[in-house]
């Protein structure tokens, strides 16, 4: 990838949402649907082998300290085993507890703060479970009116919406990668999205080719899309930080399969000098594809205070990022939620 950023906005078309997270309350959304394992497709012959407004910092609940909830009782047994009980409620950011009982297939077990991550123990997998009520819908499949060119709030993107409901890249045509970047801002974030990377020529030799896109966390920081199924833990392959960390394991399907990145990602700080000054690195608390965990607290201080080919750092929220780099990967389903720590 190439470094090529130098600026980008820092308008919020909606301040409302500010007030919104301040007051802590909740953001009212159309839930999405949760993303589908596809088969994986017959090799083709020949062939080898990603709502206006500002989100500022963390969403609330309920004003006030809130009760510690009673042991949840023992679940039903699942189908991948004994179910166990959750322990008491957890008190989440303004305040909110609630007492979640645990149980359920697989005897999977539900955490109360952060992005309610649930962890099914029968398989080791992991997803986002928030309620419909907290999902913040970035992408549906009906519009791209919610994303804008990279550092050009108000200038629509030029990437393909598909009858399928997904959203597809369209290169730039200038040789070099860019990004789009959601019109919404974010601080802390819990994110989902999901991704396709198409077929690759059997005469790709550049593995950087093979479906090559990323989500980026404030613009700045890139969790890698790569078609790279087949090979080993690749600090630039699917699943890594971009350059920074390798992932824990190869947790990405093969080209026209669907993959699903949920990520819980924790802000920068800064201080109140001017021009600010950071304090506290970003993190990638805990990212999971396709259930699989591959990234868990990284630390976020690479050379420049960006991953490559993303933007810098800096105090406040700042949008979502989906990259052009090049390759024609498609996006569907894109939602995410504040996190409540």
């Amino acid at each position: 990838m190439t470094t090529r950023y130098r600026s980008h906005a820092n308008v919020s078309k909606a301040l409302s949402m500010l007030a919104i997270g301040a007051l802590g309350i909740v953001v009212a959304s159309a839930a999405c649907t949760p993303a589908t394992q596809d088969p994986p497709p017959d090799p083709p012959g020949g062939l080898g082998g990603q709502s206006s407004g500002t989100v500022g910092g963390q969403g609330g609940g309920a004003a006030g300290a809130g009760a510690a909830g009673s042991t949840g009782s023992a679940g039903a047994a699942g189908s991948g085993g004994a179910a166990t009980g959750a322990g008491g409620a957890a008190t989440g950011a303004g305040g909110n507890a609630g007492g979640a009982s645990g149980g359920g297939t697989g005897g999977a077990t539900v955490a109360a703060t952060g992005c309610n991550w649930v962890h099914d123990t029968a398989t080791d997998l992991w997803t986002m479970n928030p309620t419909a009520s907290d999902k913040i819908v970035l992408f549906d499949g009906t519009s791209l009116a919610g994303w804008h060119k990279l550092g050009m709030p108000g200038v629509a993107v030029t990437w393909k919406l598909l009858p399928d409901g997904t959203m597809q890249v369209v290169p730039s045509g200038t040789g070099q990668a860019t990004e789009i970047q959601s019109n919404m801002k974010f601080d802390d974030v819990c994110v989902h999205v999901e991704y396709l990377t198409p077929v690759f020529p059997s005469t790709t030799t550049d593995v950087q080719k093979q479906g090559n896109s990323g989500v980026y966390l404030k613009s700045a920081y890139e969790m890698q899309i790569l078609d790279t199924h087949n090979s080993p833990p690749l600090i630039d392959g699917c699943g890594a930080v971009y350059k920074v960390a390798p992932p824990l394991v190869v947790a990405c399907n093969m080209y026209l399969v669907w993959n699903t990145y949920e990520i819980e990602f924790k802000s920068s700080v800064w201080d109140t000098s001017n021009p600010p000054k950071k304090t506290k690195d970003a993190v990638f608390v805990r990212v999971a594809l396709n259930g699989k965990l591959v990234q868990l607290n990284v630390d976020l201080n690479p050379p420049g205070g960006f991953t490559q080919a993303g933007i810098p750092d800096a105090a406040g929220p700042q949008p979502l990022g989906l990259q052009d780099h090049l390759d024609l990967v498609s996006f569907r389903n894109i939602w995410a939620t504040i996190p409540r720590y």
